[in-house]
């Protein structure tokens, strides 16, 4: 809601005027915001009639007549409805559109619009969960490669799977806007609250996508293919596969998945077939964390039913399922160690040992925590600020060190 636009509205009312609502949204969405602001009624689209630009402008006219009306917008499309009203505001206009607008020869007047546009813009990309795209060095670090080649072979993979995961956030938050609007903190994110234009997120998602790519298939083929994958991985679980049971917890298991294995595809390094399965239960785990915590909201009134699958009487099944997959990330760990040419490449072994339980730990905690709704929506940005979390990790670093 701009302050601006909301000054507008009360000044309209203390003199007496009429105020709607017109908008080219559904009817489900802006029939409770007209009634939020005190407007007299809405205009909106019905899915039949999709009310932008030209059709908009016939609605108001066929309401109030040409010329009958003062008209607020921010948008190339309002232009048509300019043309048929008596009066011009202008909505934080960019100067192109600002030009066009005054050349109609209208009266007019401009607001500003909302502020931080630059930094929403920002926040929209979720450049916190790029944290994640780090996996691509995890398979460098385990076969104790040191050429510095493959290291920023695997930077650009970074920065490359990070572009498709920005652009996969976008279209995620698109998707997801009438659930993220009814949700206690992913309503705050910029297109949920109305910060960031959806038209101009949805094309700086396909831009993300198109440079993502393009550095990804320069830095190799192989790792190109992969980032299509996790590009095309990534649209389905926000259009489909988030909304199936179980399904959704292995999609984005997968998607973690895909990240360690663009890692050693781009820095050519073999994967241990021990390795990959000690990562899969990891990540299975994290993603059951973050399902059971969405269903302790949902059960402690703090979020409504989404589409989601998953219901509140699932919860102990949930926390079981991720307390088995944590076992089975340590007891395959425990065997990934055991492989002879894992302990050909150390020279004291036995230190390894101490992760298991330092990962039992870790993983059996966040569960824990997850089933009594204190883990953020987010395991990886919760750990990212958890004390335990960062504690543990530099004992499982230490026995890392020690076993070289």
């Amino acid at each position: 809601l701009n302050p601006a636009v909301l000054d507008l509205i009360a000044s309209a009312k203390a003199a007496g005027r009429e105020v709607w609502l017109a908008s080219a949204s559904d009817r489900l969405v802006v029939a409770p915001l007209a009634e939020q602001v005190g407007a007299v009624g809405c205009f909106a689209s019905d899915g039949v009639i999709n009310l932008r630009g030209r059709a908009k402008a016939a609605r108001l006219v066929d309401r109030f007549g040409a010329g009958g009306f003062d008209y607020a917008g921010n948008d190339g499309c309002d232009l048509f409805v300019w043309r048929k009203a008596r009066r011009i505001v202008g909505v934080g206009l960019p100067s192109g559109l600002e030009r066009r607008a005054r050349a109609l020869g209208k009266p007019i007047s401009l607001l500003a619009g909302l502020e931080r546009r630059g930094r929403d813009c920002w926040a929209s990309l979720r450049p916190a969960h790029w944290i994640k795209n780090t996996l691509v060095f995890a398979p460098l670090i385990a076969a104790h490669d040191t050429d510095f080649g493959r290291y920023m072979l695997a930077a650009g993979a970074f920065a490359a799977l990070s572009a498709c995961a920005s652009a996969g956030y976008l279209l995620n938050d698109l998707v997801d806007l009438p659930d993220d609007r009814r949700h206690p903190v992913k309503r705050h994110r910029p297109m949920a609250a109305g910060k960031a234009g959806l038209a101009p997120m949805l094309a700086l998602s396909g831009f993300l996508a198109a440079a993502g790519l393009a550095a990804a298939f320069w830095i190799s083929t192989t790792g190109g293919l992969w980032a299509a994958f996790y590009l095309i991985a990534a649209t389905f679980y926000s259009v489909s596969l988030k909304r199936r049971l179980f399904i959704d917890v292995i999609a984005l298991t997968m998607l973690y998945m895909v990240r360690v294995v663009a890692g050693a595809v781009v820095a050519s390094v073999p994967l241990s077939p021990w390795f990959l399965a000690c990562f899969f239960f990891l990540f299975l785990t994290l993603a059951l964390v973050k399902r059971l915590r969405e269903l302790h909201a949902q059960a402690s009134d703090q979020l409504q039913q989404s589409g989601r699958a998953w219901r509140t009487d699932d919860m102990s099944v949930a926390a079981a399922l991720g307390a088995a997959a944590s076992a089975a990330s340590a007891l395959i760990f425990a065997l990934y160690i055991q492989a002879p040419q894992v302990i050909d490449m150390y020279a004291r072994p036995e230190f390894l040992w101490p992760i298991c339980p330092l990962l039992l730990y870790w993983l059996g905690r966040m569960t824990l925590l997850a089933n009594r709704g204190q883990v953020d929506h987010d395991p990886v940005l919760f750990a990212l600020r958890d004390r335990t979390s960062w504690l543990t990790g530099l004992a499982i670093a230490a026995a890392f060190f020690a076993a070289l």
